[in-house]
This record gives C-alpha cells, sequence and structure tokens, in this order.
C-alpha cells in the first residue's frame, strides 16, 4: 500500500525540520567555536602584557571579563579546557598585581626602618623609639611576608598553565596560547624577586638587631 499524499508531505516536513535542526546545531557549535577562541585569543594578549610590562587592573578586568563571557553548550570540552586557561590567566595577572604592590610597600618599610635605625644615636634612644622600630619591623615583617605569599602563588599558577594549555592545544591554534617560553621566564622571574626580597628582608633584619 502507498502512503497516502499527507502522510508523504508529514514525513518530508519531519525529515527537513531533524535537518535544519541539525544544521542550525552545526552552525551555533561554529559560532561558539569562533566566541572561545576570541576570547582566549584575547586572554593571552592581556596575559602576555601582563608579563612582560607593569601590570593594570584593565588587564584583570579584560581577562575576567572574557571569563563571565565564556558560554559554549554546545562545545562543552572546548568551553571547560578554555574555562581553566582564562581562570588561570586571570589568577596570573591578579598576583602580579599584588605583587608589585606588596614590593612596593615592603620596599617603603625597608626605607622608613633603616631610616628609623640611623636617626638617632644610642643617648637618644627612650621607649618611644624603641616602640616605633618594633612597630616598623613589625609592619616590613608582614609586608614581605604577604609578598613571599603571592610571589610563591604566581610561581605555582605559571607552573601549572601549560596544563591548560594542553588540554586546548588540540582545539586551538598553538599561537592563540602563551607562548611556554615566556611563561618559564616569568616563572624564573617569580623565583628571583622572592629570592631578592627575602635578602633586602635579612639586611633590615641585620641593622635592627645591630642597633
Amino acid at each position: 500500500m502507498r502512503p497516502t499524499a499527507p502522510l508523504l508531505i508529514a514525513v518530508l516536513a519531519i525529515v527537513g525540520a531533524v535537518i535544519g535542526y541539525t544544521m542550525w546545531g552545526q552552525h551555533q557549535k561554529l559560532q561558539q567555536e569562533r566566541a572561545v577562541t576570541a576570547l582566549v585569543a584575547d586572554t593571552t594578549t592581556q596575559l602576555r602584557q601582563a608579563l612582560t610590562a607593569t601590570p593594570t587592573r584593565e588587564m584583570f578586568s579584560r581577562i575576567d571579563g572574557n571569563l563571565r563571557s565564556l558560554k559554549a553548550p554546545r562545545q562543552p570540552e572546548l568551553a571547560d579546557a578554555a574555562e581553566h586557561y582564562i581562570l588561570g590567566a586571570r589568577e596570573i595577572v591578579r598576583r602580579r598585581l599584588d605583587a608589585a604592590r606588596f614590593a612596593q610597600q615592603a620596599a617603603a618599610g625597608r626605607r622608613a626602618l633603616t631610616a628609623h635605625m640611623n636617626a638617632a644615636g644610642g643617648s637618644r634612644r627612650g621607649e618611644a623609639w624603641f616602640r616605633a622600630a618594633l612597630d616598623l619591623k613589625k609592619k616590613v615583617e608582614r609586608e614581605h611576608f604577604e609578598l613571599d605569599v603571592t610571589l610563591k602563588a604566581l610561581y605555582e599558577l605559571l607552573g601549572s598553565l601549560p596544563d591548560a594549555e594542553k588540554r586546548l592545544a588540540p582545539r586551538i591554534q598553538p599561537a592563540l596560547l602563551l607562548d611556554e617560553r615566556l611563561g618559564a621566564q616569568a616563572r624564573e622571574q617569580a623565583r628571583a624577586d622572592a629570592e631578592r626580597a627575602a635578602a633586602e628582608l635579612e639586611k633590615v633584619r641585620r641593622l635592627a638587631e645591630a642597633r
């Protein structure tokens, strides 16, 4: 028995709807892939600038905005990999900003403590002088602790970024990700900065103990 004309029309309509839905789904997947790729590329640009120049709040805000804009329900694996990469980049820039701030505060604290220790001879040092010296030393210790914690966190974050890049590499052009050498250089710089800050702290500790 041949299908009636209405049944044939219904079947064709269903087939057409399925084809249309499939094509629309493919279109959405392509659009989402392009959107995610653009967010990753912009994140890399901001991160590269933050590692090669003075980081700014604008760089952090830009990457944070990229993370908030990341939506790709038809590309879940790509979106998940991109989220890890962008999140890592955001936290690296955050630590870079914090490290710069803490380094300035620590340097100012060391100068203040050194100036105080050199300001008066032994005969002029009363209870107020010793109390001020103790307060300044505590402040320097606290600021250096915060700087050390931040630099160590930055070191670890830079070390974990390549893992996030590996997840993205099969899905995004490698040129859109942070260059491995730049990341390694920034990591080494964080380690060197931590060592230098510790040495500076030790200097003022010896000065305070000697006086």
